[in-house]
C-alpha cells in the first residue's frame, strides 16, 4: 500500500458546502503542479454532487409546480384576475427570500422545500381578492368600488385562514433535539411568505385589481371555461399520477 496524508476541510454552519469543495478543488490542483512525480492529490468522500442533485430535483418541482399552479389560475379565473394572482408570486417569495437573507438564513434544501410548500398557499388569499373583486365589477361596481369592497369584505375571512396556518408552522418551532435545528428553516420560510402574501393581497392586488377591472354584464358560466377546467384537472391529475409512479 501507499503511503498517504489524509487532510479533512469542514465548512462552518454557514458555510457553502458547494463552493467550498470547488474552492478546495483548485487549491489541490494548483498544489499538484508543485509535488513530485508519483504523488497525487485526490478528494474523498466529497458531497457536492450529491448536494447539487438534491438542489436541481427541487428547482425542477419548483418550476413543475409553480407551471401547475399558473396555468390553473388561467383556467379558472378571468384573465386579468389570474394575472395579477399569478404576479403575486414572485412578489411574496422575492420578499420572504429578502427577509431570509436579513435574518441569516440562505438557500439551501430545507428553505428551498418551505419555499416549494408555499406555490399553492401562497395565492390563496390573492385569489379570493381578486375573485370577490371580479365578481363586484360584473355586477356594477366601478373598478375601485370593486377593488376596495373586495378588499375590506374579505379582509376577516383572508386574515383568519393565514393565522391559522401561522400558527400551525409556528408549532414546529418547539421541536428541540437535532431534528428540531434540521426543520428550523422550515416554519420561518413558510410564515414569512404567508406574511408576504398577506400584505401583498391587501395593498398592492387592490391597486392593480382597481386598473385592470372593467365593468361588463354577467355572462354565467361560459362552456369553452369549464371544458378547460375539466381538462385542466384531468391534465394535472396525469401528470401527479406519473410523478408518483
Amino acid at each position: 500500500e501507499n503511503p498517504a496524508i489524509s487532510i479533512r476541510v469542514d465548512r462552518s454552519d454557514r458555510g457553502d458546502a458547494i463552493g467550498i469543495q470547488r474552492t478546495v478543488e483548485e487549491v489541490a490542483q494548483a498544489f499538484q503542479t508543485s509535488l513530485p512525480e508519483g504523488v497525487s492529490v485526490d478528494l474523498i468522500r466529497t458531497r457536492a454532487e450529491a448536494i447539487t442533485g438534491r438542489l436541481n430535483i427541487l428547482t425542477d418541482n419548483a418550476t413543475t409546480g409553480l407551471m401547475l399552479v399558473v396555468m390553473l389560475l388561467f383556467l379558472f379565473l378571468n384573465t386579468r384576475t389570474a394575472f395579477w394572482v399569478a404576479a403575486g408570486i414572485p412578489t411574496a417569495l422575492l420578499a420572504a427570500i429578502a427577509l431570509m437573507y436579513a435574518w441569516g438564513i440562505t438557500i439551501n434544501m430545507i428553505s428551498l422545500f418551505a419555499l416549494i410548500i408555499t406555490l399553492g398557499i401562497v395565492v390563496d388569499d390573492a385569489i379570493v381578492v381578486g375573485e370577490h373583486a371580479d365578481h363586484l365589477a360584473r355586477h356594477g361596481h366601478g373598478p375601485y368600488e370593486a377593488a376596495e369592497g373586495a378588499a375590506q369584505r374579505m379582509a376577516l375571512p383572508v386574515f383568519s385562514a393565514t393565522l391559522t396556518t401561522v400558527i400551525a408552522f409556528f408549532g414546529l418551532t418547539a421541536i428541540s433535539g437535532r431534528f428540531g435545528e434540521l426543520i428550523a428553516d422550515i416554519p420561518f420560510t413558510v410564515i414569512v411568505v404567508l406574511l408576504a402574501s398577506l400584505v401583498e393581497c391587501f395593498l398592492i392586488l387592490p391597486n392593480h385589481m382597481a386598473h385592470a377591472l372593467k365593468p361588463r354584464p354577467v355572462h354565467g358560466m361560459q362552456l369553452w371555461r369549464a371544458g378547460l377546467g375539466v381538462l385542466g384537472v384531468t391534465i394535472v391529475g396525469v401528470v401527479v399520477g406519473v410523478v408518483l409512479l
